[in-house]
């Protein structure tokens, strides 16, 4: 018998890092203090096989690996419902485009006709295009970000100073 407990076998370096990374793993999702109890006699076995434990049955349910699992499973569901939203979607957007072709044949002929013409006006003066463009865009922006007036701005990004109104 061994006259000093590190020798014990229990008490090796290998056999320490799996009893902390063991209570790591209990006191993962909380913020609970890491607590690790050493006993003589191996009170716990922590010398099996991590791949024999996974293979085993499934994780414990507050382990990062649990979670890992469920978030996954969950993001899986989410893509799958999102992506059926969208295929959805598309498919009443092309009925919907469908029904007005047969309701208003003469549509697709003035959707191309228009086409053809913006695409040749474009080729002829793209610099009048640009600033059409530029000018469409500033009046959007301006559209958009107009709120002049006190009500539109949010308490936090108010001045104390009042300015007066010119009329």
């Amino acid at each position: 018998m061994p006259e000093n407990d590190k020798f014990l076998r229990e008490n090796s370096k290998q056999n320490l890092d799996k009893k902390l990374d063991h209570a790591v793993e209990e006191t993962f999702p909380t913020s609970d203090p890491v607590s690790v109890s050493i006993t003589k006699g191996g009170a716990i076995d922590y010398d099996h096989d991590d791949d024999e434990a996974e293979s085993a049955g499934p994780a414990n349910p507050g382990t990062a690996g649990h979670l890992l699992d469920e978030a996954k499973e969950k993001l899986a569901a989410a893509r799958s419902t999102v992506a059926e939203a969208a295929h959805d979607a598309y498919d009443q957007g092309s009925q919907y485009v469908r029904e007005t072709m047969d309701r208003y044949p003469e549509a697709e002929r003035y959707y191309r006709r228009g086409t053809q013409v913006v695409r040749q006006e474009v080729a002829a003066h793209p610099l009048v295009t640009l600033l059409v463009g530029m000018g469409l865009g500033y009046a959007l922006a301006w559209a958009i970000h107009r709120s002049g007036t006190p009500e539109g701005v949010p308490d936090y990004a108010r001045t104390r100073q009042v300015y007066a109104h010119e009329d």
